[in-house]
C-alpha cells in the first residue's frame, strides 16, 4: 500500500493535477508523459485516493500477501530433497554424472529413492532435486521407477505451497476489490499490452487452437514410443505419466529427429560458448566488454562471479569517456555456475543499479548520467581442474535468454529510472528481446558460430547442426506446458470466487498428474511479480517470432551490426520511454495491430 506520509500525499496530488490537466500533459515531452501515466497507475495500485479505513485494510492485506509470497518463493529456493540411487538405477546417465558425486549408505534404502535392500552391495549415489541433477535424470534415466521417484520428490518438496497459493489468491481478490477492481487480473493487466483478462483469454484460446493438433500428435508419438519400450522388454504398459515426458521427448529427438543430446553437448564447451555468445552480443549491439575483475575497488559477492565494464565499441561525441575515448555504458555481472545456496532455478537477471539522468541534467550531458548495472545468474556446470564443462542446448538458451534481459537493462537510455530497461516496459513485453535472441540462436547461421568440438575444435557437422535447429524451432512440448500454466494462472487470478479451490482447479486444467502432486507448488512465477502474467511468455514469443522473421532473417547477416543497431535503437534503448506497441511498430515498420491479425 502507498506510504501515507504528507510528502507522499502531496506528491500524488501534484502528479494527479498534472495528469488531469490536458494542457499540462501536452506541454510535457513524450517520456515525461509516460512517467506521469506510469506513476498514476502505481499510485492507484497502492491505494492513493482511498479513505483511511480502506487504506488501513489494504495495508493489512498487503502485509499478509507479502508474507505468503515470501514463504512460497523461499520454500522453492531453499528446499532440496536428497535421494539415493545405485548406479544400475541411474542407467542411461553419462560417466560425467557420477564423477566426484557423493555416495552414502542409507539408513533405510526404501525411503531414500533406492529400490535395493539394506544389504544391497551397490554404492548409493546421492542425487538431489536441484536443477543440475533433476534435469539429466529426468531426461536420461532409463528406469521409470527412478524418474517417478525424482519427479515425486521434486514436485512434492514444498507441501505447504498449495495452501499458500490458495490463501494468497483469496487475499489478492480482497485487495483488488478494495481498489475497485472485480478481480486481481483486472488490477494487474491495466498497464500491459493486453490491458484486460478478456484479451488474454482470447489470445490463449487462439494459441490452444493452433497447437492442439500438433500437441496431440506429439503426445501420441511419445506414448507409442513408451509402448514399444514396454513391448520390447516384455513389460506391461501401465500408462504414460508426467515423469515419462522429458525422457521420451529426448528419445523422440534421437529416433525421429536423429539428434543425440549427448553428442550435441560435445560441441558446446562452456567457456567457448560463453565467449562466443558475448562476442555476438557485442557485435550486434555495438558494445565492448572489458573484464574489470582485478581493478582496484571491484567487488563481487562470490569468487566465481565475473564483473565486466560495458563500453560503446565506437567513440561517441558525448557521454563519459575512458582513456580510449569510448563512452561508458554500464556494468555486467556474470554468476554462471551452479551452487547449492544460489537461488536461481534455470536463470534470472537482476537490476543491480538503474540507469537515469541526474537531477538537472540535460539529455546527453557528459558526467550527468547514473549508469546501470545488471547481474545474470544461471546454473551452469562448473569446469573442474582437469575436466571441461559441456552444455546442453537448453543451457545455452538459458544463458542467451538472461543475457538478453541484461543487455536490455544496459542499453536502455531512459531519463527516469522508472522507465529503465526491463522494469520500464509493459510486463508482457519484458520477455520479447530475450525470446527474440533465443530464436535467433536457433538459426543455423548463428549456431554455426558457437559449436565446435571440445577436443578437436572441429565444427558441428552440418547435417547435425540443421537437425538441432529444426528440432529446437518446433518446441511444441514447451509451448504446451506454457499454455497450461498460463491458463491456470489466469483462472486463479481472474476469478471473482472467494472460495476458489486452487488444487481442484489445477487438476481440472492440468489433467494426468498423480493425485496430490501439483507442479504449481514449485512455480514461483504464480506468486511473484509474474502472477496473472504467465501468459506473457507466449505473448512475447509471438511478437519475437514476428520480429525474427520480418526483420532479422531478411538480413544477409542476421546477427550483424546493421540490424543489431536498429534493434538496439528502437527496442532496447527506448524501454519504457514510449508504449511497447509504438516501439514494435517502428522496428517492424508496420502497425502491430496487423501483427495480431496475421498471427491469429
Amino acid at each position: 500500500a502507498m506510504n501515507t506520509n504528507s510528502h507522499t500525499k502531496r506528491l500524488f496530488l501534484s502528479i494527479r493535477a498534472v495528469h488531469d490537466n490536458p494542457n499540462e500533459m501536452n506541454a510535457l515531452s513524450r517520456e515525461d508523459r509516460q512517467l506521469v501515466e506510469k506513476l498514476m497507475i502505481r499510485f492507484a495500485k497502492y491505494g492513493a485516493g482511498l479513505n483511511n479505513a480502506q487504506h488501513a485494510e489494504l495495508v493489512s492485506l498487503g502485509a499478509q500477501i507479502n508474507s505468503r509470497v515470501e514463504r512460497f518463493c523461499h520454500n522453492i529456493r531453499s528446499t532440496t530433497v536428497e535421494l539415493m540411487f545405485s548406479q544400475s538405477e541411474l542407467d542411461g546417465l553419462p560417466e560425467s554424472f557420477f564423477r566426484n558425486r557423493r555416495t552414502a549408505k542409507p539408513a533405510n534404502s526404501a525411503n531414500n529413492g533406492s529400490s535395493g535392500g539394506m544389504d544391497d552391495p551397490q554404492p548409493k549415489y546421492v542425487v538431489t532435486t536441484s536443477i543440475i541433477d533433476y534435469t539429466p535424470v529426468m531426461k536420461l534415466a532409463t528406469r521409470e521407477e527412478t524418474r517417478q521417484k525424482m519427479y515425486t520428490a521434486y514436485v512434492g518438496r514444498c507441501p505447504e505451497n498449495m495452501q499458500l497459493l490458495q490463501e494468497t489468491a483469496r487475499l489478492r481478490l480482497q485487495a483488488s476489490r478494495v481498489l475497485g477492481f472485480a478481480n486481481y487480473s483486472e488490477l494487474v493487466l491495466q498497464d500491459t499490452m493486453a490491458r484486460s483478462p478478456d484479451t488474454v483469454a482470447a489470445f490463449l484460446a487462439r494459441v490452444e487452437q493452433r497447437i492442439s493438433g500438433a500437441a496431440q500428435i506429439s503426445n501420441d508419438g511419445l506414448v507409442a514410443l513408451k509402448m514399444q519400450d514396454m513391448e520390447a522388454s516384455n513389460r506391461p504398459f501401465r500408462g504414460f505419466h508426467e515423469w515419462d515426458r522429458t525422457y521420451y521427448t529426448n528419445r523422440m529427438m534421437q529416433t525421429k529427429h536423429e539428434v543425440d543430446s549427448e553428442v550435441v553437448r560435445k560441441y558446446l564447451p562452456l567457456q567457448q560458448v560463453v565467449d562466443r555468445v558475448l562476442d555476438i552480443y557485442e557485435t550486434m549491439l555495438g558494445l565492448r566488454l572489458v573484464c574489470s575483475q582485478k581493478k582496484a575497488g571491484s567487488s563481487v559477492w562470490h569468487p566465481d562471479v565475473e564483473l565486466y565494464e560495458v563500453w560503446e565499441a565506437a567513440a561517441a561525441a558525448d557521454g563519459v569517456s575512458g582513456e580510449s575515448g569510448l563512452e561508458f555504458v554500464g556494468h555486467l555481472y556474470l554468476d554462471l555456475y551452479f551452487r547449492d545456496d544460489k537461488p536461481t532455478g534455470s536463470g534470472s537477471t537482476f537490476h543491480i543499479r538503474p540507469g537515469f539522468e541526474s537531477k538537472g541534467a540535460a539529455a546527453g550531458q557528459p558526467g550527468r548520467r547514473s549508469y546501470p548495472a545488471a547481474a545474470v545468474l544461471v546454473d551452469l556446470p562448473k569446469p573442474g581442474a582437469d575436466t571441461v564443462a559441456l552444455l546442453s542446448f537448453s543451457q545455452v538458451k538459458a544463458l542467451v535468454h538472461e543475457l538478453g534481459h541484461a543487455f536490455h537493462i544496459l542499453c536502455s537510455r531512459a531519463k527516469w529510472s522508472l522507465l529503465q530497461g526491463t522494469g520500464g516496459v509493459e510486463q508482457d513485453f519484458v520477455e520479447v528481446p530475450s525470446l527474440m535472441m533465443e530464436h535467433l540462436f536457433m538459426q543455423p547461421a548463428v549456431l554455426r558460430r558457437l559449436a565446435s568440438h571440445y577436443t578437436t575444435g572441429a565444427p558441428m557437422p552440418e547435417d547435425l547442426l540443421r537437425r538441432v535447429c529444426s528440432y529446437e524451432q518446433q518446441d511444441g512440448a514447451n509451448c504446451r506446458e506454457l499454455l497450461l500454466t498460463a491458463r491456470y494462472d489466469m483462472a486463479i487470478h481472474s476469478s471473482a470466487d472467494d472460495q476458489i479451490d486452487c488444487c481442484k482447479l489445477y487438476e481440472q486444467i492440468v489433467p494426468g498428474r498423480p493425485p496430490g502432486l501439483h507442479d504449481a507448488a514449485v512455480i514461483d512465477h504464480l506468486m511473484d511479480s509474474y502472477s496473472s502474467m504467465y501468459y506473457s511468455y507466449l505473448w512475447s514469443s509471438v511478437i519475437a517470432l514476428k520480429m525474427l522473421r520480418t526483420r532479422f532473417l531478411a538480413e544477409a547477416d542476421c546477427v550483424g551490426t546493421r540490424i543489431g543497431a536498429e534493434f538496439r535503437r528502437e527496442i532496447l534503448q527506448q524501454s519504457g520511454t514510449r508504449r511497447a506497441q509504438e516501439s514494435l511498430e517502428r522496428f517492424l515498420r508496420s502497425p502491430s495491430r496487423e501483427l495480431e491479425k496475421k498471427e491469429s
